[in-house]
Protein backbone atom coordinates (compact mmCIF):
# COMPACT_ATOMS: atom_id res chain seq x y z
CA UNK A 1 0.00 0.00 0.00
CA UNK A 2 2.89 2.60 1.05
CA UNK A 3 4.66 1.21 -1.98
CA UNK A 4 2.69 2.76 -5.24
CA UNK A 5 2.22 6.38 -4.38
CA UNK A 6 6.00 6.67 -3.52
CA UNK A 7 6.52 5.21 -6.89
CA UNK A 8 4.38 7.35 -8.99
CA UNK A 9 5.90 9.97 -6.57
CA UNK A 10 8.73 9.29 -8.07
CA UNK A 11 7.76 8.91 -11.72
CA UNK A 12 6.59 12.34 -11.36
CA UNK A 13 9.64 13.83 -10.39
CA UNK A 14 10.94 12.59 -12.85
CA UNK A 15 8.77 13.14 -15.37
CA UNK A 16 9.17 16.83 -14.41
CA UNK A 17 12.47 17.16 -14.54
CA UNK A 18 13.55 15.50 -17.84
CA UNK A 19 11.16 18.63 -19.73
CA UNK A 20 12.75 20.88 -17.82
CA UNK A 21 16.20 20.20 -18.71
CA UNK A 22 15.26 20.20 -22.45
CA UNK A 23 13.57 23.58 -21.84
CA UNK A 24 16.86 24.96 -20.19
CA UNK A 25 19.02 23.46 -22.89
CA UNK A 26 16.95 24.67 -25.53
CA UNK A 27 16.82 28.12 -23.52
CA UNK A 28 20.99 28.51 -23.37
CA UNK A 29 21.85 26.70 -26.20
CA UNK A 30 22.46 29.77 -28.52
CA UNK A 31 23.81 31.62 -25.40
CA UNK A 32 26.75 28.92 -25.81
CA UNK A 33 27.04 28.86 -29.16
CA UNK A 34 27.15 32.41 -30.27
CA UNK A 35 30.26 32.45 -27.15
CA UNK A 36 31.68 29.41 -28.82
CA UNK A 37 31.49 30.86 -32.16
CA UNK A 38 32.97 34.01 -30.42
CA UNK A 39 36.10 31.98 -28.77
CA UNK A 40 37.30 30.13 -32.13
CA UNK A 41 37.10 33.78 -34.10
CA UNK A 42 39.23 35.21 -31.24
CA UNK A 43 41.47 32.62 -31.50
CA UNK A 44 41.83 31.93 -35.15
CA UNK A 45 41.81 35.49 -35.63
CA UNK A 46 45.01 36.36 -33.37
CA UNK A 47 46.74 33.42 -35.21
CA UNK A 48 46.19 34.29 -37.98
CA UNK A 49 46.89 38.44 -38.18
CA UNK A 50 50.08 37.16 -36.02
CA UNK A 51 49.05 39.76 -33.09
CA UNK A 52 51.63 39.97 -30.13
CA UNK A 53 50.15 38.30 -26.88
CA UNK A 54 51.20 40.94 -24.96
CA UNK A 55 48.44 43.06 -27.12
CA UNK A 56 45.66 40.65 -27.38
CA UNK A 57 46.54 36.96 -26.25
CA UNK A 58 44.39 33.98 -27.49
CA UNK A 59 42.15 32.31 -25.55
CA UNK A 60 44.23 29.09 -25.49
CA UNK A 61 47.02 31.61 -23.80
CA UNK A 62 44.78 32.67 -21.37
CA UNK A 63 43.50 29.38 -20.35
CA UNK A 64 47.46 27.68 -20.03
CA UNK A 65 48.07 31.30 -18.02
CA UNK A 66 45.52 29.38 -15.50
CA UNK A 67 47.56 26.39 -15.34
CA UNK A 68 50.67 28.92 -14.13
CA UNK A 69 51.57 27.72 -10.45
CA UNK A 70 53.43 31.53 -10.04
CA UNK A 71 50.19 33.05 -10.01
CA UNK A 72 48.70 31.48 -7.00
CA UNK A 73 45.36 31.57 -8.40
CA UNK A 74 43.87 29.39 -5.78
CA UNK A 75 44.73 31.98 -3.04
CA UNK A 76 44.09 35.24 -5.09
CA UNK A 77 40.50 33.61 -6.39
CA UNK A 78 39.27 32.71 -2.56
CA UNK A 79 40.74 36.53 -1.49
CA UNK A 80 38.56 37.61 -4.21
CA UNK A 81 35.44 35.50 -3.04
CA UNK A 82 35.73 36.19 0.52
CA UNK A 83 35.36 40.22 -0.53
CA UNK A 84 32.20 39.31 -2.88
CA UNK A 85 30.65 37.25 -0.71
CA UNK A 86 30.95 40.04 2.56
CA UNK A 87 29.81 42.56 0.10
CA UNK A 88 26.64 40.69 -1.18
CA UNK A 89 25.76 39.40 2.00
CA UNK A 90 26.16 43.02 3.40
CA UNK A 91 23.91 44.65 0.47
CA UNK A 92 21.38 42.25 0.70
CA UNK A 93 20.68 42.40 4.70
CA UNK A 94 21.74 46.86 4.78
CA UNK A 95 19.30 46.96 1.50
CA UNK A 96 16.25 45.23 2.97
CA UNK A 97 16.67 47.18 6.24
CA UNK A 98 17.08 50.42 4.69
CA UNK A 99 14.07 49.90 2.66
CA UNK A 100 11.98 49.05 5.82
CA UNK A 101 13.21 52.47 7.16
CA UNK A 102 12.33 54.41 4.23
CA UNK A 103 8.57 53.07 3.81
CA UNK A 104 7.92 52.70 7.81
CA UNK A 105 6.52 56.11 6.83
CA UNK A 106 6.43 59.44 5.23
CA UNK A 107 8.76 61.20 7.20
CA UNK A 108 11.50 58.85 7.34
CA UNK A 109 11.07 58.58 3.23
CA UNK A 110 11.65 62.18 2.80
CA UNK A 111 14.38 62.39 5.07
CA UNK A 112 16.33 59.53 4.27
CA UNK A 113 16.12 58.63 0.57
CA UNK A 114 17.48 61.87 -0.34
CA UNK A 115 20.49 61.10 1.68
CA UNK A 116 20.98 57.82 0.16
CA UNK A 117 20.54 59.51 -3.31
CA UNK A 118 23.16 61.83 -2.68
CA UNK A 119 25.78 59.20 -1.54
CA UNK A 120 24.81 57.07 -4.60
CA UNK A 121 26.29 59.96 -6.80
CA UNK A 122 29.44 60.15 -5.29
CA UNK A 123 32.28 58.12 -7.20
CA UNK A 124 33.21 55.02 -5.36
CA UNK A 125 36.44 55.05 -6.36
CA UNK A 126 37.11 58.57 -4.60
CA UNK A 127 35.97 57.31 -1.58
CA UNK A 128 38.02 54.02 -1.82
CA UNK A 129 41.43 55.67 -0.28
CA UNK A 130 39.31 57.00 2.67
CA UNK A 131 38.36 53.25 3.38
CA UNK A 132 41.65 52.29 3.22
CA UNK A 133 42.87 54.75 5.75
CA UNK A 134 39.83 54.25 8.00
CA UNK A 135 39.93 50.48 7.87
CA UNK A 136 43.93 49.82 6.73
CA UNK A 137 44.67 47.40 4.05
CA UNK A 138 42.78 43.71 3.53
CA UNK A 139 39.50 42.39 2.97
CA UNK A 140 37.31 44.99 4.54
CA UNK A 141 38.04 47.99 2.87
CA UNK A 142 36.97 46.15 -0.47
CA UNK A 143 33.86 44.55 1.44
CA UNK A 144 32.95 47.76 2.20
CA UNK A 145 33.54 49.00 -1.33
CA UNK A 146 31.72 46.65 -2.93
CA UNK A 147 29.21 47.09 -0.39
CA UNK A 148 28.80 51.09 -1.10
CA UNK A 149 28.25 50.24 -5.16
CA UNK A 150 26.02 47.07 -4.50
CA UNK A 151 23.43 47.96 -1.55
CA UNK A 152 21.57 51.11 -3.20
CA UNK A 153 19.97 48.74 -6.15
CA UNK A 154 18.69 46.67 -3.73
CA UNK A 155 17.38 49.63 -1.70
CA UNK A 156 15.55 50.61 -3.98
CA UNK A 157 14.07 47.40 -5.48
CA UNK A 158 13.07 46.23 -2.01
CA UNK A 159 11.27 49.52 -1.06
CA UNK A 160 9.52 49.60 -4.03
CA UNK A 161 8.10 46.18 -3.75
CA UNK A 162 7.12 47.10 0.07
CA UNK A 163 5.36 50.51 -0.96
CA UNK A 164 3.46 48.67 -4.04
CA UNK A 165 1.32 46.38 -1.81
CA UNK A 166 -2.40 46.83 -2.73
CA UNK A 167 -4.53 49.30 -1.83
CA UNK A 168 -7.53 47.73 -0.68
CA UNK A 169 -5.89 44.76 1.17
CA UNK A 170 -3.52 47.61 3.59
CA UNK A 171 -7.37 49.02 3.99
CA UNK A 172 -8.90 46.02 5.15
CA UNK A 173 -6.11 45.09 7.42
CA UNK A 174 -6.20 48.88 8.85
CA UNK A 175 -10.04 48.05 9.76
CA UNK A 176 -9.09 44.97 11.65
CA UNK A 177 -6.22 47.26 13.18
CA UNK A 178 -3.41 44.75 12.47
CA UNK A 179 -0.38 46.52 13.84
CA UNK A 180 2.53 48.30 11.59
CA UNK A 181 4.89 45.31 11.99
CA UNK A 182 2.42 42.69 11.11
CA UNK A 183 1.33 44.94 8.23
CA UNK A 184 5.02 44.79 7.29
CA UNK A 185 5.51 41.19 7.55
CA UNK A 186 2.16 39.60 6.63
CA UNK A 187 1.20 41.98 3.40
CA UNK A 188 4.26 44.35 2.38
CA UNK A 189 7.21 41.55 2.63
CA UNK A 190 5.26 39.13 1.07
CA UNK A 191 4.64 41.49 -1.49
CA UNK A 192 7.89 42.25 -2.29
CA UNK A 193 9.81 39.23 -2.66
CA UNK A 194 9.97 39.38 -6.23
CA UNK A 195 11.24 42.90 -6.12
CA UNK A 196 13.47 41.84 -3.60
CA UNK A 197 15.41 39.35 -5.78
CA UNK A 198 15.47 41.32 -8.57
CA UNK A 199 17.24 43.69 -5.83
CA UNK A 200 19.49 40.42 -5.59
CA UNK A 201 20.55 39.65 -8.92
CA UNK A 202 21.73 43.14 -9.31
CA UNK A 203 23.96 43.24 -6.33
CA UNK A 204 25.22 39.72 -7.64
CA UNK A 205 26.94 41.40 -10.29
CA UNK A 206 27.42 44.85 -8.97
CA UNK A 207 29.32 43.12 -5.77
CA UNK A 208 31.78 41.85 -7.92
CA UNK A 209 32.60 45.20 -9.37
CA UNK A 210 32.51 46.73 -6.08
CA UNK A 211 35.34 44.11 -4.93
CA UNK A 212 37.42 44.26 -7.83
CA UNK A 213 37.51 48.10 -7.17
CA UNK A 214 38.46 47.52 -3.81
CA UNK A 215 41.46 45.06 -4.96
CA UNK A 216 42.48 47.66 -7.25
CA UNK A 217 43.04 50.38 -4.61
CA UNK A 218 43.37 48.32 -1.10
CA UNK A 219 44.45 44.75 -1.88
CA UNK A 220 47.61 43.19 -2.46
CA UNK A 221 45.74 39.66 -2.95
CA UNK A 222 42.51 38.72 -5.42
CA UNK A 223 42.17 38.66 -8.75
CA UNK A 224 41.80 42.99 -8.65
CA UNK A 225 45.72 42.91 -7.52
CA UNK A 226 46.57 40.53 -10.80
CA UNK A 227 44.92 42.67 -12.82
CA UNK A 228 47.16 46.07 -11.78
CA UNK A 229 50.16 43.43 -11.70
CA UNK A 230 49.39 42.12 -15.12
CA UNK A 231 49.08 45.89 -16.63
CA UNK A 232 52.35 46.88 -15.07
CA UNK A 233 54.30 43.96 -16.60
CA UNK A 234 52.65 43.49 -19.97
CA UNK A 235 51.39 39.98 -18.81
CA UNK A 236 48.12 40.67 -21.17
CA UNK A 237 47.06 36.73 -20.62
CA UNK A 238 47.31 36.96 -16.90
CA UNK A 239 44.58 40.01 -17.51
CA UNK A 240 42.22 37.97 -19.36
CA UNK A 241 42.61 34.93 -17.16
CA UNK A 242 41.36 37.12 -14.10
CA UNK A 243 38.39 38.26 -16.17
CA UNK A 244 37.57 34.86 -17.06
CA UNK A 245 37.63 33.87 -12.72
CA UNK A 246 36.06 36.76 -12.45
CA UNK A 247 33.29 35.77 -15.12
CA UNK A 248 32.89 32.58 -13.80
CA UNK A 249 32.20 34.16 -10.14
CA UNK A 250 29.32 36.62 -11.20
CA UNK A 251 27.90 33.87 -13.09
CA UNK A 252 27.72 31.85 -10.30
CA UNK A 253 26.61 33.91 -7.94
CA UNK A 254 23.46 35.18 -9.92
CA UNK A 255 22.80 31.69 -11.22
CA UNK A 256 22.85 30.65 -7.05
CA UNK A 257 20.31 33.85 -6.60
CA UNK A 258 18.03 32.62 -9.68
CA UNK A 259 18.39 29.15 -8.47
CA UNK A 260 16.64 30.38 -4.71
CA UNK A 261 14.59 32.57 -6.54
CA UNK A 262 12.85 29.20 -8.30
CA UNK A 263 12.49 27.62 -4.78
CA UNK A 264 11.44 30.74 -2.66
CA UNK A 265 9.38 32.64 -5.20
CA UNK A 266 8.22 30.38 -8.41
CA UNK A 267 5.40 32.48 -9.57
CA UNK A 268 7.97 35.87 -9.47
CA UNK A 269 10.12 34.32 -11.96
CA UNK A 270 7.74 33.08 -14.33
CA UNK A 271 6.45 36.55 -14.34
Amino acid sequence: MSELPTTDTKAASEAGLGPRLRAAFVYYLPSVVVMLALLVVWQLGVQWLGVKEYILPTPLAALRTLADPNYRWTANFLATLYSVLGAFALSAVLGVLLAIVVVWNDLLMRTVMPVLILFNTLPKIALAPLFVVWLGYGIWPNIVIGTTIAFFPMVVNTAVGLASAEPEMLELVKTLRASRWKVLTKIRFPNAVPYIFVGLKLAATMSVIGALVGEFVASERGLGSLIITGGVTMQTASIFASLTLISVLGLVLYGLVVAVEHIVAPWAHRA
